[in-house]
């Protein structure tokens, strides 16, 4: 009997922590059954617009060139050719990240995070633009804070997010293969 002793103290251990942690768990659900979890949800506006999309990739691909970014670059393997390595270059500039792809032939650039108001796309798109203006470049009116200009297949978009009628952030999202 004394043998057993060890083993029903650590059972009734055992039990009576896994009665206080129930008894937590519901004791904390019930504090608020009346909070509702509330998420703000925000709507996108798409314009397709192939033309102003081709503007603004060729302002991006001629804004890399400038002397002011500096230049990371990664080696990759190419996905499609085996013994062919890649190169992922990311441009950086005051609030600026560009990345791009180069393979052995070309270049693209993927993906992009403006919040510098330095340099412009489509010779007046720049951060600090108040949304009327940014509605006359794009012949749209705008319904939301967060717009993408894309193609008419939406592989690639520009993404404007405004805050208080004012772009504060661009980013793009382009397409490699």
């Amino acid at each position: 009997m004394k043998q057993l002793f060890p083993f029903f103290a650590f059972l009734l251990v055992l039990i009576s922590c896994s009665q206080k942690a129930k008894e937590s768990k519901h004791s904390s659900e019930h504090k608020n059954p009346d909070k509702k979890i509330e998420k703000e949800v925000i709507q996108e506006q798409y314009i397709a617009n192939d033309t102003l999309l081709a503007k603004m990739e060729t302002d991006l691909n001629e804004l890399v060139k400038s002397p002011k970014f500096t230049i990371e670059k990664e080696l990759v393997n190419n996905r499609h050719v085996d013994n062919v390595i890649d190169t992922i270059k990311t441009f950086k500039f005051d609030k600026i990240n560009i990345k791009s792809y180069k393979a052995v032939s070309e270049e693209w650039i993927f993906e992009a995070k403006i919040l510098n108001s330095e340099f412009e796309l489509a010779n007046s798109i720049k951060i600090g633009i108040n949304k009327k203006d940014f509605e006359k470049i794009v012949k749209t009116k705008l319904n939301s804070n967060l717009v993408k200009v894309g193609d008419s297949e939406a592989t690639s978009a520009f993404i404007f997010k405004f805050e208080n009628y004012s772009l504060k952030e661009i980013d793009y999202e382009g397409y490699v293969d």
